[in-house]
């Protein structure tokens, strides 16, 4: 048995925490945060429950540690999809389509993903789209896999319901799960408040961009995060779109991709604007967006269409990729940038192999 403070309550930090759980049923959890997904409102240093989402893997042709981290979260995902709706993750087709400026830009280089091959393409269904699916004036190439959405806030609440559940009581000594609202500016502090009043074998890093406010993390390891921000509109599904849909435009910090929740919004986006901490959205973003959908997808109905909001986050990225490592009793797990949801089983995955590890050594000593 031990005693876990996971600082961070992303999306990152709450699969720690279910997953730290159903490990042992002796550990017990107690998850440390300034922000929960229940809140009413949300902050934008608070990106997850406001992140799309869906799962495109970003890992390159040559990543193999991404690449398994993303196809773990591809098969846990889709066993939600298959087993528990109340999770919120809806099966959808996800479509990439190619410009032809924006593979002109890429220096008329055809990029399939590394998901398009072998037994993980055959998994996912992915195929590359016939010519006669999308307009030749327009763009160069398309693909096709199976993917989904997820509903973000849903899906984050289900995991704390199920922390609950594998808890079996909510508090007292028997409690196995605690949520505690609070910062800390140490890590070493954290180990002092876990809900047992015992002192927590381990703690986990899963703070995101505010790693860099962590006094005990080195200065050099603050200076690696950077913030990518990301704008995205909340609108009433009247346009008739039901396909994920990822529109590669070349544009050096904007984008455009769509997401139909199952509940009749649709996620509309982008924008990928490094270092920008501006919580301001300029007024012309809105509808170079929409302009793009009408340009790109004139084939559904985009007139009239109701936007029910405006939302702003701040991708948590690291220069040199994730850091899920270990120093004594911390775990950093951290730096995910955009791929949160996606990553999130598989980095949970990797952190337990560090626990293990540690105790492993804990046991010889």
């Amino acid at each position: 048995m031990s005693n876990f403070v996971i600082v961070g309550a992303g999306v990152i930090g709450l699969t720690n925490a279910y997953e730290i759980l159903k490990e042992n049923p002796k550990n017990k959890v107690t998850v440390v945060a300034m922000h929960f997904p229940t809140d009413f409102e949300f902050k934008s240093v608070y990106t997850s429950p406001i992140a799309g989402a869906n799962w495109e893997s970003f890992a390159s042709i040559n990543d193999t540690f991404v690449q398994e981290i993303d196809a773990i979260g591809y098969d846990r995902f889709y066993e939600l999809i298959r087993t528990r709706p109340e999770a919120g993750v809806t099966a959808r087709k996800n479509v990439v389509l190619i410009t032809r400026e924006r593979f002109q830009g890429e220096g008329s280089v055809k990029r399939l993903p590394w998901f398009a091959h072998g037994s993980f393409g055959e998994k996912c269904g992915f195929r590359e789209l016939d010519k006669e699916e999308y307009d030749l004036s327009k763009f160069e190439y398309g693909y096709e896999f199976d993917g989904m959405v997820i509903r973000t806030s849903y899906y984050m609440t289900f995991l704390i319901n199920e922390c609950w559940r594998l808890s079996g009581e909510s508090e007292g000594p028997r409690a196995r799960f605690a949520l505690k609202r609070g910062t800390v500016k140490r890590l070493s502090e954290a180990f002092e408040l876990h809900a047992s009043c015992k002192r927590a074998d381990y703690v986990i890093n899963c703070t995101g961009l505010l790693a860099r406010q962590l006094e005990d993390v080195s200065v050099a390891e603050r200076e690696k995060m950077y913030p990518v921000r990301g704008v995205v509109y909340v609108a009433r599904n009247t346009t008739g779109l039901d396909k994920v849909t990822i529109v590669e435009v070349d544009t050096p910090d904007e984008a455009l991709y769509l997401m139909p929740r199952r509940e009749g919004e649709l996620i509309i986006g982008g924008c990928f604007q490094v270092g920008n901490e501006s919580r301001d959205v300029e007024a012309g973003l809105r509808e170079r967006i929409l302009g793009r959908c009408r340009e790109y997808l004139p084939d559904y109905l985009w007139d009239g269409l109701e936007i029910v909001r405006e939302q702003v986050g701040f991708r948590p990225f690291r220069k040199g990729g994730y850091r899920i490592e270990r120093e004594g009793r911390i775990i950093h797990c951290y730096g995910m940038g955009g791929a949160g949801f996606q990553s999130s089983y598989g980095c949970a995955q990797h952190v337990k192999r560090l626990i293990a590890d540690a105790d492993k050594k804990s046991s010889k000593l």
